[in-house]
């Protein structure tokens, strides 16, 4: 049995590079949607195959070998898909903008793209940056990054449009910075190293940081970082790391209560010396931004109730509220506090509450664009679920929209597409939490008979 597990996952590793040679040589995916979304959902047929396999092997014969083929089978992985062209977004030209935008002393909070006073910054790359009526949406943390990467690229290599490629490189590195903190995270939870494999094998982090190169393993990275050191009890370090966090991308500063006010052993802990201790470094980061900086709520309200990119429930409840969009963003608002308050007074693992709130955020969120999915995959290696391995499956479904934007310049998701992503989620998540709670009945009616079931 042993053997033939290691089999499986030999099996599934072959077949797996197998589907990024594929991608390798597809080559531009911006104009072969389909045949890339054929090759990625079959990639990712084989890596659920291996996360079921690796969930089945006995910690004892979860030793280095297998953690050490894990690990290379994660590298080739990504080094099949490093040298493709980020092609399905856009965004890497936009970083490489605001790092010139720095380099020339200006500020991305304060002017956008397309303000006349920067026409002088445009060049080869320029009909790539996209949203040229927007400053920038980004924390300051990874404007830092983008600054202090522009005048390294810049310094190597004076082609514009290879610059552009340059820049996943930082965010490559620092995914498997990412990698290395689950290893950590599985460790702290007790539970066995191999499980890095439902992280480091994820087609979609092969693809979305390592072929696309976009910047949200900053963010995660120090999400990670600050789980960590919160299960050591390093809790100085966890509110600063969580910080760096919210300020690079600004999502994380919900998971901020999660951390704030916990009960432990009987009893509530509220540790607001520990996370007022990171404000010097939130000043010390923000600085030198800070003249335009207050510019982002509005932009970010934008973002969160203005435009919608392959939403689930916000689109429902929009249309609830007849199609008025303050309305159905105060709607939507609402329904997410109160989740997340929920999920707060359930008061679950650090892990999981961490897990959850960011798939909360995502469910009700107006834009999910795939790589947003990577927010909660390293929290799923330590806590599986099927329904949200299926859906880092799933939504490469989103990539539609491009054939339509291809062949017309219109920006707009199917219907028919987002049920097919979606609603298996949530039937299967459906599904799961009904059984969960007739086990619960079953063993309180009769603990005895359940615990033999």
């Amino acid at each position: 049995m042993k053997r033939g597990r290691y089999l499986m996952l030999l099996a599934s590793a072959c077949a797996m590079e197998a589907g990024f040679i594929a991608l390798a040589v597809l080559g531009n995916f911006e104009q072969r949607v389909v045949e890339f979304t054929g090759l990625y959902l079959g990639t990712s047929i084989f890596y659920l195959i291996g996360c079921f396999v690796i969930r089945r092997f006995d910690a004892k014969h979860s030793g280095p070998r297998l953690i050490a083929f894990i690990w290379i089978c994660g590298l080739v992985f990504r080094f099949t898909v490093l040298p493709l062209s980020p092609d399905l977004s856009e965004d890497l030209n936009r970083y490489r903008w605001h790092g010139k935008v720095q380099a020339s002393g200006s500020n991305p909070y304060s002017a956008a793209p397309g303000d006349p006073r920067l026409a002088e910054l445009r060049d080869a790359t320029w009909s790539q940056v996209n949203r040229k009526d927007l400053p920038s949406v980004y924390g300051p943390v990874t404007e830092w990054v983008f600054a202090v990467w522009y005048r390294a690229v810049a310094a190597v290599q004076p082609d514009a449009l290879r610059q552009v490629w340059w820049f996943k490189i930082p965010f490559a590195l620092l995914e498997l910075g990412v990698a290395l903190g689950v290893m950590r995270l599985l460790a702290a939870a007790g539970k066995p190293c191999t499980w890095l494999l439902i992280y480091l094998w994820s087609p979609l982090v092969v693809v979305e940081f390592w072929a696309q190169g976009h910047n949200d393993t900053l963010a995660l990275a120090f999400v990670v970082a600050a789980v960590a050191s919160a299960l050591a009890d390093r809790w100085k370090w966890a509110f600063a790391s969580l910080a760096m966090a919210a300020l690079s991308k600004f999502w994380p500063v919900i998971l901020y209560p999660f951390f704030l006010l916990r009960r432990e052993d009987g009893r509530w802990i509220l540790r607001w010396k520990q996370a007022l201790a990171s404000l010097p470094l939130i000043a010390l980061v923000v600085a030198p931004y800070w003249d335009g900086l207050q510019n982002v709520p509005e932009l970010l309200e934008g973002f969160l109730g203005g435009w919608r990119n392959n939403d689930s429930l916000y689109g429902v409840i929009s249309q609830s509220a007849g199609g008025n969009v303050d309305l159905g963003a105060g709607g939507v608002t609402l329904y997410l506090a109160a989740a997340l308050a929920l999920l707060w007074l359930l008061q679950r693992p650090l892990i999981e509450s961490v897990k959850w709130a960011t798939v909360v955020l995502l469910f009700f969120s107006a834009n999910c664009f795939p790589w947003y999915l990577s927010w909660f995959l390293p929290f799923l290696a330590v806590s599986p679920n099927a329904a949200l391995l299926l859906w880092t499956a799933l939504v490469s479904l989103a990539y539609h929209v491009l054939i339509g934007y291809s062949a017309s310049g219109v920006w707009e998701y199917s219907d028919e597409f987002r049920l097919f992503e979606y609603l298996p989620v949530y039937g299967l998540l459906l599904a799961s939490a009904v059984s969960c709670l007739s086990l619960k009945a079953r063993r309180k009616r009769n603990p005895g008979a359940a615990e033999k079931t």
